[in-house]
């Protein structure tokens, strides 16, 4: 991606679906958990819970990924590298 013409909207939704994205795969990974569970096998049961609670961990990166940049756009100011950034 070029540091020129750099879509701030574009960028941001991107996130969120990332995001939502996340949020979906959390719902599968809990779903299987709980199969693995009911068929007696603790350790893939844990080892996808695990996975449920990394995921939460990155969707909420990424939504404040997401935020921050809102907060560049409704605001303007500097984005990272000095770029200036003007709303729009």
């Amino acid at each position: 991606m070029c540091r020129e013409g750099v879509d701030l909207t574009t960028l941001k939704v991107s996130l969120k679906q990332q995001a939502d994205r996340l949020r979906l795969e959390q719902d599968h990974l809990r779903q299987w958990a709980a199969l693995a569970g009911n068929v007696a096998l603790e350790g893939v049961s844990l080892k996808l819970q695990e996975c449920c609670r990394e995921l939460s961990a990155a969707e909420g990166l990424i939504r404040e990924a997401a935020a921050e940049l809102a907060e560049v756009q409704m605001g303007g100011g500097t984005g990272a590298g000095g770029v200036t950034v003007a709303p729009v």
